[in-house]
């Protein structure tokens, strides 16, 4: 086997690990329900993995994309799908944390 295919499967095989603790850490996140003070913080966990599980999404389609070609149908296709996600998870993810920050930051005044 030629060293670059091995680097591009360890590559792979880091982005689908990343992938799959982010998909974990978007469903624990999500499924949040223990209510902290007004329950502000519940709400934007579930928020902040909606986000993260996204994200995730759009890294396994990253990590898949190298088996078919860009100049394929489902090559372009997955690529836009995976810019999709990638810009909707990371929008949710900091606006959650703001709309957080900010109700928090409400709070202690």
């Amino acid at each position: 086997m030629e060293i670059g295919k091995f680097l591009a499967i360890g590559v792979q095989v880091g982005a689908f690990i990343s992938a799959f603790a982010g998909i974990a850490a978007g469903i624990l996140m999500a499924a949040v329900t223990k209510k902290f003070g007004t329950g502000i913080l519940a709400s934007g966990f579930k928020s902040m993995g909606i986000g993260v599980f996204l994200i995730a999404f759009g890294i396994i389609f990253d990590a898949i994309q190298i088996y078919f070609q860009i100049s394929t149908n489902i090559g372009v296709a997955i690529t836009i799908l995976r810019e999709i996600l990638f810009v909707l998870g990371t929008y949710i993810i900091v606006i959650a944390i703001k709309n957080t920050g900010d109700k928090l930051e409400a709070l202690t005044k």
